[in-house]
């Protein structure tokens, strides 16, 4: 009698003797191959400038999985239903689901890493001279000791110990905090429903853990508000000038400096911190502020040498010409263009497609 061998079939969750299984596997990989080619298509077209090089892309991925850890323990210690089987495998199913690609979290998390670069190579190129600037923003004490360790508090929060980048979650935008924590709900039920937990009851204990989840979130004790509160006290003080702005820079302090040129030109947060990705935006903006020619030389030069991946035009010859129109810009002109930044972000980028930018 001839004994019945095992199917290889039994690696497939579900596999029948009908070869269903073999053929969904096979139905997968197809599906693969198409996405894995698309994508080849999307990265090979990719303009040399976006400079998301092997380093950025990892660093992105972990900050990724690290936030969805993050929003998973959050979710599990606001509703103890949620508390249940292994921690810290959720990471994979949202990104093969595709949430990744339906959430902010892939920006935040590339903007994060960016910005850690940046800071790091600025604080490289500055040496053990001063920078740019004869002024650091730290020690900062007597009247702004609260505001400035605030500041180190929220930049600390963004730090692990080994000197790699920290996404907190109350840095990820409101908005797209917002989509996160559904999502992960969402990750979290699906597990349980598998389980046999009831639907309805597990969806309430979804809304409820988001709810819970999001409430216990601080706004207040993020980088942004920290820093524009520190800005605003030296504002105030009148403080608030050249040598500090240069010197903040020197030492690496990104998002203190872009709290700084958004107070004194009057721009949000964010606005001023994305100019602070490119040297001619960053120029423009320095303008705005009516920062000094000879300063603004140093800090641009700093920046577009912290800023350069090896390939492009030579930094500071790219620098030496954005000073070269920084005098013939008029503050008005500069300042006209800063605000561009304020407007709606749908009508800006078209704006900036139709004129060939």
């Amino acid at each position: 009698m001839t004994v019945p061998q095992p199917s290889n079939l039994s690696v497939f969750p579900g596999a029948s003797p009908s070869g269903d299984a073999l053929l969904t596997a096979a139905h997968g990989a197809e599906a693969l191959l198409g996405d894995r080619v698309a994508a080849a298509g999307i990265e090979l077209a990719r303009p040399p400038a976006f400079g998301i090089d092997d380093e950025m892309r990892a660093r992105a991925g972990q900050l990724i999985r690290a936030t969805i850890d993050a929003t998973e323990l959050a979710l599990r210690t606001a509703e103890p239903s949620f508390d249940d089987g292994p921690v810290g495998e959720l990471g994979d199913r949202f990104i093969t689901a595709g949430l990744l690609s339906r959430s902010g979290l892939a920006a935040a998390a590339l903007l994060r890493a960016e910005e850690h670069r940046l800071a790091a190579a600025l604080v490289r190129g500055a040496g053990d001279a001063e920078g740019p600037g004869p002024q650091r923003l730290d020690p900062i004490g007597g009247e702004f000791a609260a505001e400035s360790f605030a500041v180190r508090a929220a930049e600390a929060a963004r730090i692990e110990r080994t000197g790699d980048p920290l996404l907190p979650l109350h840095d990820v935008p409101a908005e797209d905090r917002h989509a996160l924590f559904w999502q992960i709900a969402a990750c979290l039920a699906d597990r349980l429903l598998a389980r046999g937990t009831d639907e309805n009851a597990l969806h309430r204990a979804a809304s409820a853990a988001v709810s819970r989840g999001l409430a216990a979130i601080d706004d207040g004790e993020g980088i942004a508000p920290a820093a524009m509160r520190l800005a605003h006290r030296l504002d105030a003080a009148r403080q608030l000038d050249d040598g500090l702005l240069a010197g903040t820079l020197a030492a690496g302090r990104v998002a203190s400096l872009a709290a700084m040129l958004a107070v004194r030109v009057g721009i949000p947060f964010d606005d001023a911190r994305a100019m602070l990705t490119d040297a001619a935006r960053f120029a423009v903006l320095l303008r705005a502020s009516e920062v000094d020619r000879g300063i603004a030389t140093a800090m641009v030069l700093a920046l577009a040498l912290a800023l350069d991946r090896g390939f492009g035009p030579d930094p500071a010859e790219a620098a030496a010409t954005l000073v070269e129109g920084y005098g013939a810009l008029s503050v008005e002109r500069a300042r006209g263009e800063v605000r561009r930044a304020r407007l709606e972000p749908h009508y800006r980028d078209a704006l900036a497609a139709l004129a060939g930018r």
